[in-house]
């Protein structure tokens, strides 16, 4: 039989949430729905398509571009199922076609054989239509398919199933109505639609359906096993008739399909059905999650690399010669080092074997980090100066077979956790991450696990799986370790989050170029409530063994790297003051990029004379610019010092939803510091561009006074008095001034990279600490590191007085206030990774 088939792809299908392609275009490993459904037919045999187009048609028609044996159909408004077969079959009769015609959705993933099945039971029946029906369970929202015998009577639409269920509710009122549809599983927006079509239709609400001459109610309906596969065989002659005398009487009020099925099987006593019980011959989707269930029916498993059992691992941690090389490379030749970290991949081996079992696993590893030069910019296109530190998370992981993702910890500080990924990504239908995460639904999960690590591996599997909607990613088992000192600023929350991204990309298959893997892992981490940029996620992936790397952003590229000076050493001491992002320092750290955005906002106002240079923050420099460094200084004297939220709101009106998105993240202040943070932020640009270059020149003693000047852009103590970090008329005005005096040492003092504006993100704690450190023989310079409210200082030292200063640090510091010493000397070790042996490597599957 030579047959045609009418393909619906005109709908609106708003429930997916994206407005960028049409339902039916959205691709299933890699082929869009629509496409798989025409091979599917051409394989049982038919070869000629109506496509009824409607909304986004130029999406429809571009996907099918250069597909043989395809004609448009055009539905002008979105009336219905069945005014878009209506559409279809005039385009048939138009072609000189009248013969039987299949219909189907485009967005449904319908077996050959189910075709071919359909086509012949038809074939086989003296009716006019046919159609395939599947068991509820399957589909519990399509329409009722009505039976009697062997014969189906019609199909009732699961909303007029419950409409006739309203027509049996007393008294007429909202409250019966929402009540009586408690059991429906409709969802909420069909319930309100039934209300309210039941409460305009007053006493005129029916009661039941009246199909091949018998009436039948809500609970005859739903006593019914099968529902409608939406998947017919027409005479296309008699279903024109049908149609063009169906009417929209209906809860929905469309044309139905269905109301053509139903009128020519009462004409006809009945008609034949198609069963189909293999919930997998009959695929579809109405939202992003259903899609992303769909893909695991056609995706392939991508072969993991690097994968051993726990115990094969344990055994080769246990004989160290087989894994001494590749420990090496990573963190050097220190041999004492070198057995400790053999001891702590033995320990959080033999940790998840005893938690999960001897499965196949992947060892994944991410550093803590030191940023010498570039605090609080690099979400603002700065850069920054960064090794990855001998301090990292480690991660054993096992591939599940569902999108469970288990999470323990050898530290039993940490609370064990699991988490579906489907079921929190099918909380909000939505292709874009910030519109996700500040959801409301999705706002919920966060707050009940306010201040909890699993947060942070949520946020890197939700980011990757919201970024590969063609596939759910796996479940995982994992047991992490680490010694990384938490809310120190060293990075031990990214390190979670960028060693949980290493596995999820290996164990899934995932192919993601580095500047991707950075910036996902950034936006990522966003989930936690923060807002801040990529750097740390950066310099633990782009760290290099013995080096100090120079990282770029927006775009995001990695720079030259320059072998650590012997001459200096790097020391890193604890205050022990915890700053937690989940906590209250949330809103001082979103507080003050609200800042930068409300500053760089009335920058491009005032001066739109550079609106195509103006870019991100960086940009305000006078190179960029082809300006005087004087420039800068009357450009920020345009900018208040301070400004409420009311002010800047009445400054920037077209800047309104911005604003209002930007406030979602943090708490209100009662002014914000825009320009103090501003000159900050500027400067603090110009200071990271200029570190390399002192490095290579070994001028230390200049790279140590740009890290003094740095902390005291943060710093909130001068000696025991608050310290000034503002950035007044008559200070801004005194620049300039200096600048045009020809003063060598003026000029010199007024640069910009001299100024430190005022990010005021230090405590008291650490400045004394700084101040203290700084006054020692032998430091060059010392900062603030990371985001700042509590944590570490970073500290550059004469290498032949590392030691004076380590003891120093203890007497006076650790000891004097009953701490643990919690100074160190770092080195710069490798970057993030996927642990793989020579032998791995040898054979070529690392």
């Amino acid at each position: 039989m030579n047959i045609y088939a009418v393909l619906l792809c005109a709908g609106e299908g708003t429930r997916m949430n994206d407005n960028r392609t049409h339902k039916v275009c959205y691709e299933i490993a890699g082929v869009p729905a629509v496409i798989r459904q025409i091979n599917n037919l051409r394989e049982a045999g038919v070869n000629r398509f109506i496509v009824v187009v409607g909304s986004k048609a130029d999406k429809v028609m571009e996907t099918l571009d250069g597909i043989d044996g395809v004609v448009f159909a055009y539905q002008p408004k979105q009336l219905g199922t069945g005014n878009a077969a209506l559409h279809g079959f005039k385009a048939l009769h138009s072609v000189g076609y009248s013969g039987p015609a299949i219909v189907a959705m485009g967005d449904k993933i319908i077996s050959p054989d189910v075709y071919t099945g359909l086509i012949e039971r038809y074939k086989s029946s003296a009716s006019r239509v046919a159609f395939a029906v599947q068991p509820k369970e399957f589909n519990h929202s399509g329409g009722r398919a009505v039976i009697s015998g062997d014969n189906a009577c019609g199909i009732v639409e699961h909303t007029d199933s419950f409409l006739f269920l309203l027509g049996e509710t007393t008294p007429r009122t909202r409250e019966s109505y929402i009540s009586a549809l408690k059991s429906s599983k409709l969802n909420n927006k069909k319930q309100e639609m039934l209300v309210e079509k039941a409460l305009s239709m007053s006493d005129r609400v029916p009661s039941s359906i009246s199909l091949c001459g018998r009436k039948y109610n809500n609970k005859d309906i739903e006593s019914n096993r099968y529902v409608n596969a939406a998947t017919y065989i027409f005479d296309v002659d008699s279903a024109i008739g049908a149609l063009e005398s169906a009417g929209s009487n209906n809860a929905q009020n469309e044309v139905y399909l269905t109301d053509a099925v139903n009128k020519l099987i009462a004409e006809d006593g009945g008609t034949s059905i198609y069963p189909v019980e293999d919930a997998k011959k009959i695929l579809t989707y109405s939202t992003m999650d259903e899609l992303l269930m769909l893909q695991k029916y056609f995706t392939v498993p991508t072969p993991v690399k690097n994968l051993l059992t726990a115990g094969e691992w344990l055994g080769i941690f246990k004989d160290s010669t087989a894994i001494k090389d590749t420990l090496s490379g990573i963190y050097g030749s220190d041999d004492a080092y070198l057995i400790d970290r053999i001891s702590t991949y033995i320990n959080v081996l033999e940790r998840f074997i005893k938690r999960y079992g001897d499965k196949a696993v992947v060892i994944v590893r991410a550093p803590g980090r030191v940023n010498l030069m570039g605090r609080h910019i690099e979400h603002r296109g700065g850069s920054i100066n960064v090794m990855s530190i001998n301090r990292e998370t480690i991660a054993v992981v096992s591939p599940r077979v569902d999108d469970t993702v288990v999470i323990s910890n050898t530290d039993n500080k940490f609370t064990d956790f699991e988490f579906s990924i489907l079921d929190i990504i099918s909380r909000y239908d939505t292709t874009d991450w910030l519109d996700f995460i500040e959801s409301e639904s999705i706002s919920k999960i966060i707050c009940d696990n306010k201040g909890e690590w699993v947060n942070y591996i949520k946020s890197s599997v939700l980011r990757l799986q919201l970024k590969n909607r063609d596939k759910l990613l796996c479940g995982m088992e994992m047991m992490f370790t680490g010694n990384i000192p938490v809310a120190a600023g060293l990075s031990s929350s990214s390190s979670l989050v960028v060693a949980t991204a290493e596995a999820v990309v290996s164990l899934n298959g995932l192919t993601l170029e580095d500047k991707d893997f950075i910036s996902l892992c950034g936006e990522g981490e966003w989930f936690v409530g923060s807002r801040g940029g990529s750097g740390d996620h950066a310099a633990m992936k782009s760290g290099r063994r013995d080096k100090l790397t120079h990282l770029n952003f927006f775009p995001f590229t990695c720079g030259e790297s320059v072998e650590f000076p012997s001459e200096c050493r790097i020391i890193v001491a604890n205050s022990y003051i915890e700053a937690k992002k989940s906590a209250g320092a949330k809103d001082i750290f979103n507080q003050r990029v609200a800042c930068y955005e409300f500053g760089f906002m009335m920058i491009k106002k005032q001066f739109p004379q550079y609106k195509e240079r103006l870019n991100y923050l960086r940009d305000i420099n006078p190179k960029r610019l082809d300006v005087p460094p004087s420039r800068i200084y009357e450009m920020l004297l345009t900018l208040p010092e301070r400004a409420t939220s009311d002010e800047i709101k009445k400054a920037l009106p077209e800047y309104e939803k911005d604003i209002n998105r930007i406030q979602k993240s943090h708490a209100i202040p009662e002014y914000y510091d825009i320009r103090s943070v501003m000159l900050y932020g500027i400067a603090e640009c110009m200071r990271a561009d200029k570190c390399m270059d002192m490095l290579k020149a070994k001028d230390f003693a200049s790279l140590g006074g740009l890290m003094n000047i740095s902390h005291d852009g943060d710093r909130v103590l001068s000696g025991e008095k608050e310290y000034d970090y503002s950035a007044g008329d008559e200070y801004l005005l005194r620049l300039i001034s200096d600048l045009k005096s020809e003063d060598l040492e003026r000029v010199t003092s007024a640069q910009i990279y001299n100024q430190p504006g005022g990010y005021a993100c230090s405590t008291p704690e650490i400045d004394r600490l700084i101040d203290m450190v700084k006054a020692q023989d032998g430091v060059f310079g010392a900062q603030l590191s990371g985001a700042g409210l509590g944590g570490c200082i970073i500290i550059l030292v004469k290498s032949e007085k590392a030691d004076d200063i380590l003891k120093k640090l203890k007497n006076d510091y650790y000891d004097k206030n009953a701490l643990q010493m919690g100074a160190q000397l770092f080195i710069p070790v490798a970057g993030s990774l996927v642990l793989a042996t020579p032998a791995m490597v040898t054979a070529g599957v690392s």
